[in-house]
C-alpha cells in the first residue's frame, strides 16, 4: 500500500512504481514518482525511457510535466543533429 512516501532512488524503479501506481489508480503516487523523477538529474538514457512508458501512463495528467521535461531535454541536447 502507498503510503505517500517512496523510497527508492533508480529510474528503472520508480518507472515500475509509477506503471502500478497506474495500474492501481493512485494518481497520488503517480504525482509523486513523476515530480521525483523531474527532479532526478537527467541523461539521455534516461529521458528515451520516459516516452516508451504505456499510453495509459503517458497520457495521465500527473505525468505529463515528466513527459515535457524530457522531450525538451531531448530537443535541447540534439537540436543540431549534425554534431553525432
Amino acid at each position: 500500500m502507498y503510503t505517500n512516501a517512496v523510497t527508492v532512488a533508480t529510474v528503472p524503479v520508480l518507472l515500475d512504481v509509477l506503471m502500478a501506481a497506474d495500474k492501481f489508480e493512485v494518481a497520488s503516487c503517480m504525482r509523486h514518482c513523476s515530480r521525483v523523477l523531474r527532479n532526478m538529474h537527467m541523461t539521455h538514457k534516461s529521458a528515451l525511457l520516459y516516452p516508451e512508458l504505456p499510453s495509459s501512463v503517458l497520457m495521465a495528467k500527473a505525468v505529463q510535466p515528466l513527459t515535457d521535461t524530457a522531450k525538451q531535454f531531448l530537443a535541447a541536447r540534439y537540436k543540431d543533429i549534425t554534431k553525432f
